[in-house]
């Protein structure tokens, strides 16, 4: 086995501020809190654009474990992609409400 490229590995800092905003967006939009699942951080974009910008990422996966992810017939359910958006909205007003008190 010949490894011709390589990239880094991400995890997220779930004790920042920014992952705090989302969990919480998560949380009540979907009635529940959402499951610390460490999956996707082989993801390479990742870790270059946090080194670029020089600010933290975050990663909201919308899909589940059966929507089969870049396989032929992959497919999102509706719901899932209507409930992510309104946790990008709650998300959005709550770090800009942040932003603007300090």
């Amino acid at each position: 086995v010949t490894i011709e490229q390589a990239a880094d590995w991400w995890l997220g800092n779930l004790e920042g501020p920014w992952f705090q905003a989302l969990e919480s967006a998560i949380e009540q939009e979907w009635g529940t809190r959402p499951l610390r699942i460490r999956e996707g951080g082989s993801i390479p974009s990742i870790p270059f654009l946090e080194k670029t910008f020089g600010c933290p990422a975050l990663h909201l996966p919308l899909g589940q474990s059966t929507d089969q992810a870049h396989l032929a017939n992959e497919r999102i359910s509706l719901n899932n992609l209507l409930k992510g958006k309104a946790v990008l909205e709650r998300f959005f007003l709550s770090v800009a409400s942040v932003e603007q008190d300090e």
